[in-house]
């Protein structure tokens, strides 16, 4: 379940060859995963050192792409540090959580593909170990 991802290989030339491109999800492969979603936000994501995110889930295609810091995500009993660089995409109704790392803290870009109805929040929840 945990799906953390880099623009990694060989980049793919588009628009009459002025871009290159380094695909972290390739053209239409969520297609089928967001249809019905709208985007709920798209911000910039900042944890200070030592501080965790309660571990909660929502209705949303979420994606961290982290900037700046190091950080432990968790997604059900899953973990993994990531850095910069680092994709990270957590599936609709996932239990997650992320801590900053303790001398850093994390900063990154975040955004969502949400199916929520208005009003509709996220749900605390608890992680194993």
């Amino acid at each position: 379940m945990l799906d953390v991802r880099r623009a990694e290989g060989t980049p793919v030339p588009e628009h009459n060859g002025t871009v290159l491109t380094r695909f972290m999800f390739e053209k239409e492969e969520l297609r089928d995963a967001t249809i019905g979603s709208y985007l709920e936000f798209v911000d910039v994501f900042e944890l200070a050192a030592g501080i965790s995110l309660e571990p909660h889930y929502h209705n949303s295609h979420e994606f961290y792409y982290v900037l700046d810091g190091a950080a432990t995500m968790q997604i059900g009993s899953e973990k993994q540090v990531v850095g910069p660089g680092d994709l990270i995409h957590i599936p609709p109704n996932a239990p997650h959580s992320i801590a900053a790392d303790g001398s850093r803290g994390l900063r990154s870009l975040a955004f969502a593909c949400s199916f929520q109805q208005p009003g509709e929040t996220f749900t605390v929840t608890t992680l194993p170990d």
